[in-house]
């Protein structure tokens, strides 16, 4: 133990170094609180405290201080206090674990000093059961920090003082012997021969701090709640790769082969997709014998056969609980176009039940790497199977498709057209708009409408010359009134200011008697003419506004309230002029009509 420097007093240079190199350590003390070891603030703040204690040795060596409890002293001098703190401060820290003094020595800012922070850390977050802070210094045996202490034994306290290091001066005369924490436990051997104490067992020498605890405990719960059965997977396909025994690698090969149909059977598809994914893999090493990598490249391939997965599809039909579909597109990814048949097949024929969203959601992922085989399947004899194909083709809208779907037009059942009409309204593509085009001339009525609504949504402008001369054909009389409005509405969204002529010769026109047209087809043309919604639109439909039929009335009102915005056209006329043209029937037809 050093001693300080005679009670001669201390300049003022000395005294501001040590108070700037006790204010440096304790804000390195906050940073190592608040920050991770890798914090650029805290690595900062750790080297202002060195270079602090750096420009002490030029003035004092050793520095000894004195612990009061809310303030350090240098030869009774005040260097440091934190009232404000008052439980939480540095030297209440040191004073309440019995720490009275203090003797630093240069080389303590390049060895000993991130050590003694990391104990004043500890030392602050320790729990009544953990080492008090002598213990801790004890432990660490800092060479480059020396320290006395009072330990409460009774009634009296007694001065002890850390043991003398190399390089460190001996204690003064009179000064009590250095001593250390004894230990706690009685050394082996002491007592009587074969004698074992339980107190032996109750305390170890080192202890977890706890980080180390939270790591053990997060890796014995993993060791615990891993499933082992995907390491017995990955071992057998590691044989097979890195064993050079071709009896070997068939032997794994075999025993991976049976478990993959018994986690099928289970239902635990994730570990069969995970096999079938590293099986894959393991293929293409090199030192995988030829027969080997054969048997790994077929085990997709077998599980897709047409038997394997129609017995799949029956197990998750009947199984009572639901499938998960983000499973089974893991699975299903790796089968190959081959399951595609019995899984559509499935979809055409199963009734609503809750397997039926889940293997659709995953069949969907194996149908859209492989639309030419679900093209194929549009063309399939069976019913099932084309019905099914046509579910997944809505869904992916892929224009590969639309040769399927127009060859479906020309089939005999009128639900597998009106399915392959709104599928083809969803693709969109030119082809399939062109198939839309034909399909308004089909025998079904379910077919014209479901195409009139396609066309009407896509608004495919080619389609105009078909709108008119199905509205022209003297069948349109007498179709439904959900036709008529279908027609009318897909070619009022099309025809734009050309067809506000013919809409408004079956609106206005007059005969003999009265109206040529029916008040049904009438209330449609008031209909197209709204969704027309020009000026010379609006005026067509003021010239029935108070027509005597209430249905015409009622659809010219709600006409005129949806197009009261007309859309942007030159100037219009005068009002006379264009109540003239507007009545006045057009002297030839153009090229559309």
């Amino acid at each position: 133990m050093t001693v300080s420097v005679p009670d001669a007093g201390f300049s003022p240079e000395v005294v501001s170094a040590v108070e700037d190199a006790l204010r440096a350590f304790a804000k390195a003390l906050r940073a190592v609180q608040l920050y991770l070891p890798n914090n650029p603030t805290r690595a900062q703040s750790v080297e202002q405290a060195r270079q602090a204690f750096a420009r002490v040795w030029t003035y004092l060596t050793p520095l000894d201080l004195q612990v009061r409890e809310a303030s350090f002293t240098l030869d009774d001098r005040v260097v440091y206090q934190d009232v404000e703190r008052a439980g939480e401060s540095l030297p209440w820290l040191l004073y309440r674990d019995g720490l009275r003094s203090l003797s630093f020595l240069p080389g303590f800012e390049t060895q000993d000093l991130e050590i003694l922070l990391a104990l004043l850390h500890r030392a602050r977050t320790a729990s009544t059961d953990d080492d008090d802070l002598v213990t801790m210094l004890w432990v660490a045996d800092v060479a480059h920090l020396t320290y006395r202490y009072v330990e409460n034994s009774g009634a009296s306290d007694f001065v002890m003082a850390s043991g003398d290091r190399p390089g460190v001066a001996t204690q003064a005369a009179g000064e009590l012997p250095l001593a250390v924490p004894p230990a706690e436990t009685q050394p082996p051997g002491d007592g009587p021969p074969g004698l074992v104490r339980p107190e032996d067992f109750e305390s170890t020498l080192y202890f977890l701090d706890p980080r180390e605890a939270a790591y053990l405990q997060d890796e014995l719960k993993r060791e615990y709640t891993e499933d082992q059965r995907r390491l017995v997977l990955a071992s057998l396909l590691d044989i097979i790769e890195l064993q050079a025994d071709v009896g070997a690698q068939r032997e794994a090969l075999a025993i991976l082969d049976q478990l993959v149909l018994e986690f099928l059977t289970l239902g635990e598809y994730d570990l069969v997709a995970y096999t079938l994914r590293e099986a894959g893999a393991t293929a293409a090493r090199t030192g995988v014998h030829g027969d080997v990598q054969n048997g790994l490249r077929e085990l997709p391939a077998r599980l897709s056969e047409p038997q394997v997965v129609a017995q799949l599809l029956h197990t998750l039909d009947e199984s009572a609980r639901t499938p998960v579909a983000s499973l089974l597109e893991g699975l299903f990814a790796e089968l190959r176009p081959a399951a595609l048949e019995p899984l559509v097949a499935w979809l055409g024929a199963a009734s609503a039940s809750p397997a039926r969203a889940a293997i659709e959601r995953a069949s969907l992922r194996l149908a859209g790497a492989n639309t030419g085989e679900l093209a194929k399947l549009l063309e399939h004899p069976q019913e099932p199977v084309v019905r099914g194909a046509l579910r997944l083709v809505a869904q992916l809208a892929t224009p590969a498709a639309v040769p399927g779907l127009a060859r479906i037009l020309r089939g005999a059942d009128s639900k597998l057209r009106a399915e392959a009409v709104a599928a083809l309204a969803d693709i969109g593509s030119p082809s399939a708009l062109q198939a839309l085009e034909r399909a308004m001339d089909d025998a079904d009525r379910d077919v014209r409408v479901a195409a009139f609504r396609g066309i009407g949504a896509r608004k495919h402008g080619g389609a105009l010359p078909r709108l008119l001369d199905a509205i022209r054909r003297k069948e349109l009389r007498s179709a439904d009134l959900g036709e008529k409005m279908v027609l009318f509405e897909a070619f009022g969204s099309l025809c734009g200011e050309q067809g506000v002529a013919v809409l408004d010769g079956i609106l206005n026109a007059r005969g003999l008697l009265g109206a040529k047209e029916t008040p049904e087809m009438r209330a449609c043309a008031a209909r197209a003419l709204g969704l027309v919604g020009s000026r010379t639109a609006i005026a067509a439909l003021q010239k029935s506004a108070d027509t005597k039929d209430v249905v015409v009335r009622s659809a010219v009102a709600r006409a005129m309230r949806g197009g009261a915005r007309p859309r942007r056209t030159p100037p219009p006329a005068p009002t006379v002029a264009r109540r003239t043209a507007a009545t006045r029937r057009p002297s030839g037809r153009s090229s559309w009509q």
